[in-house]
């Protein structure tokens, strides 16, 4: 996990030259690269930073002096040793150096420009005009610095809450968070093993949660993160247990639905998930056991949601018209991608029912069919739509287009594909991961 942006903003805000051997550290790591919150994070520190960043850059070899020339001369401190330092970058950079020269904004160095404009042959407009700029700005007038700007408000930069990037954790982090904290903090956690390959410790502590646990929505959670069952039957009879009882609070009965949704042939599972669809408190849940079945005796219940007021309810009914390829309720998608809330799924849905022959030779179509009904695309949203026609086509037992395995651009006979992706396949958006580990898990 990468902390040192977020330790480069907190140093920021405390203003301490205590911060600088961390700062130098950065530096030295990629010092073809610094970012310009550090740049800033030093700057406002002064003359203390001058002293680190000399000794930096004597250390370094010309070639890889970087961006500290330019750190230095920020600093505008007027100095014998920056000017020696500057004049000397001249040799091997000398543009690199004129820009460090009028950051650095002395006009002492005036004299060594001259003599490095004077090695460069007239010839070479283009080489020497840099050069002959900061001569001319260093010359006029100095103007008087800006006044100081507002104090730096880390604040800004990030959201009041924010959800945990478990998958940047070890195993042993997460199994540790379970033992402690919140039961919010703790399903989370649950969640975040749905769709992975469990470890056995992994596994026995979640079995160990969904009976033991005194919060329902913690062990609805650790119920949700199993959905592979075939061959635990154990485990697939206590979740059934769960569902069957009408003391299950339906929190609980939730986590165990989502977590039986692909054996909905189960009569059982089926009108579990029913009984819970009509409950309130529960028809979110119900909708996404509904959306990963993709048991098409659910298709009624989805398009009565999605302009329901509540968000996760509206959320679970988009995806659930996506992933049931409720064909007819696809133009009700298109309204909801000029709302930024539920834009991103919408057009992931969109892709998986709209109207088409679903081919690998039409796929492309239905891109463009796609990116007409949404306009421009924005940021990653191409990709998006790539990953979702990917998936349209694996759910009709097709090879993915846009982003195929290479064993299957290797196959030349017939595809011989299960109705939809197999957990344990690749998933088809190339990350590398299996399909239960990416994007078989309804988000």
């Amino acid at each position: 996990m990468d902390l040192d942006p977020l330790l480069i903003d907190l140093f920021h805000v405390l203003r301490t030259p205590e911060a600088l051997p961390f700062f130098v550290s950065v530096i030295r790591r990629n010092t073809s690269d610094v970012p310009d919150d550090l740049v800033e994070s030093i700057v406002q520190l002064g003359a203390p930073a001058l002293e680190p960043l000399l000794v930096l850059l004597d250390e370094l070899d010309p070639d890889d002096a970087g961006d500290v020339p330019f750190v230095i001369g920020a600093l505008r401190i007027r100095d014998a040793r920056v000017l020696g330092a500057l004049t000397r970058r001249l040799e091997s950079d000398p543009q690199d150096a004129a820009l460090c020269m009028e950051i650095h904004g002395d006009p002492a160095a005036i004299p060594a420009l001259e003599a490095a404009l004077a090695r460069i042959p007239e010839a070479d407009p283009r080489s020497r005009a840099p050069i002959q700029a900061v001569i001319e700005t260093l010359s006029a007038p100095a103007e008087a610095l800006p006044e100081s700007q507002e104090p730096f408000d880390i604040w800004a930069l990030y959201p009041e809450e924010a959800a945990t990037d478990f998958d940047a954790l070890e195993d042993e982090d997460r199994l540790a968070m379970l033992e402690a904290g919140s039961g919010k903090l703790r399903a989370a956690v649950a969640l975040s093993y749905q769709g992975t390959e469990l470890s056995d410790a992994a596994r026995a502590r979640l079995i160990q949660l969904a009976k033991t646990d005194s919060d329902a929505s913690v062990r609805g959670a650790c119920w949700e993160a199993f959905g592979e069952l075939d061959d635990e039957p154990e485990l697939r009879d206590a979740m059934l247990a769960v569902l069957a009882n009408p003391q299950s609070p339906v929190e609980e009965k939730g986590g165990a639905a989502i977590g039986l949704a692909e054996q909905s042939d189960d009569p059982a599972v089926y009108q579990a998930i029913l009984s819970l669809y009509q409950d309130p408190r529960g028809r979110a849940k119900a909708l996404k056991a509904m959306a990963r079945s993709f048991d098409r005796r659910f298709a009624g219940y989805p398009p009565k949601h999605l302009d329901d007021p509540d968000p996760d309810i509206k959320t679970q009914a988009i995806w659930g018209v996506g992933y049931l390829s409720l064909a007819s309720e696809a133009p009700r998608l298109v309204e909801l991608f000029d709302d930024e809330r539920f834009r991103t799924d919408a057009l992931f849905a969109y892709a998986l029912s709209i109207p088409g022959e679903t081919s690998p030779g039409r796929v492309r179509a239905l891109m463009r069919k796609v990116e007409e009904a949404a306009g421009e695309f924005r940021d990653d949203e191409e990709d998006l739509v790539r990953i979702a026609l990917d998936q349209r086509l694996m759910l009709h037992g097709k090879n993915p287009v846009f982003f195929p395995d290479e064993s299957d651009e290797e196959e030349s006979g017939p595809v011989l594909a299960p109705a939809k992706p197999g957990r344990n396949d690749l998933c088809s958006c190339g990350s590398g991961k299996k399909y239960k580990k990416c994007h078989g898990v309804l988000n």
